[in-house]
């Protein structure tokens, strides 16, 4: 009896010794598929030992490495144009999530870009807008159209390139100019256009030099949640603006911020992009197109005839091409860039 007895307690430690080992190496497993808050970009993590390698679904990142310390991960991997991304993630014991501050610095060492990264296991949400079509969703326009003078086109020449895996140099984004009189501080509001989540809220390196760093907010709607909409160029009116919050449609976010330092740099203009991660892969929209029937109204209102008033179509814009330096238009091409409100 006590024989059986001492076998079966044997037994028990035994299986619990297993148990516990096969929860550590779960525990310790980094390796899958992390949809992240940038843009609804998936990060794809390999391990071997303490060693692992990553890569974005976007192709920016294809041979990342990193090294793990605890519950941590140290990533690093450079970017086009030598420029070095960095980022520290602290992962959940279960290991679904993790969150950590990222940077992107450039050739001389000045910081780029700078925010939170979040992540969960899974593959981010998808939509087919080929055989969906656009969703006319938004009802709440994200600024003050009053204060606006003119609106540069989707797939323009203006400011830089900017576009996704599937196109190449054109501005796939809207630039918003206000009248000179609003061309300062704080003069033109910005708001969410929909009732979502703050994905991201990154400095996006201008105006390092005063500390009065523009933001490049994301904001992933809650009715189409494969939507990402990047709001540029904003100076935040409060610390609730952060990674991780709730936001209303038309609750204020903050304002224009057009001049960077006391040098009076300036742009004229500041910007949004509509990102869509597609069973394709992540796709740019028009601003335009996810804009209601009642919203594109106060567009019409101000002498525009149709959404493709702000739209150059990708056979257009093929057929008469722009000039590239890496991001830098050295054309402007033959279509006007800008539609002018009255």
């Amino acid at each position: 009896m006590r024989s059986i007895n001492f076998f079966k307690i044997i037994s028990l430690i035994l299986a619990t010794c297993l148990s516990l080992i096969r929860c550590e190496q779960v525990k310790d497993d980094f390796a899958g598929t992390y949809c992240l808050n940038l843009q609804n970009t998936e990060m794809v993590i390999s391990q071997t030992g303490d060693l692992v390698t990553f890569s974005l679904q976007t192709g920016l990142i294809e041979n990342g490495t990193g090294t793990i310390k605890g519950n941590k991960l140290a990533l690093t991997a450079t970017l086009s144009e030598s420029e070095l991304f960095a980022c520290e993630l602290s992962f959940s014991n279960d290991r679904t999530s993790f969150s950590g501050p990222y940077n992107i610095v450039g050739n001389g060492g000045e910081t780029l870009m700078e925010g939170i990264l979040l992540g969960n296991k899974g593959e981010c949400p998808e939509y087919d807008i080929d055989a969906a079509g656009v969703p006319a969703f938004v009802e709440k326009d994200f600024t003050q159209l009053s204060k606006i003078e003119k609106i540069s086109k989707f797939r323009s020449g203006f400011g830089h390139s900017f576009t996704d895996g599937f196109e190449a140099c054109r501005s796939m984004k809207h630039y918003f100019n206000p009248y000179q009189e609003y061309r300062q501080n704080n003069t033109v509001d910005i708001y969410s256009p929909v009732n979502g989540i703050i994905l991201s809220v990154a400095n996006d390196g201008h105006g390092a030099s005063t500390g009065l760093t523009n933001k490049e907010i994301q904001i992933r709607p809650n009715e189409y949640s494969a939507f990402v909409f990047v709001l540029y160029h904003c100076d935040l009116t409060s610390e609730a603006i952060a990674a991780g919050k709730s936001i209303e449609a038309g609750e204020l976010i903050g304002h224009a911020r057009l001049y960077y330092d006391d040098l009076a740099e300036y742009a004229t203009s500041f910007d949004i992009a509509v990102w869509v991660n597609t069973p394709s892969g992540i796709r740019l929209i028009s601003y335009f197109e996810t804009m209601s029937d009642a919203l594109f109204y106060t567009y019409l209102a101000r002498g525009v005839t149709s959404r493709q008033d702000f739209i150059i179509s990708k056979e257009a814009r093929d057929a008469s091409p722009l000039q590239c330096d890496g991001d830098t238009f050295i054309s402007t091409g033959s279509i006007e860039n800008f539609v002018n409100l009255n």
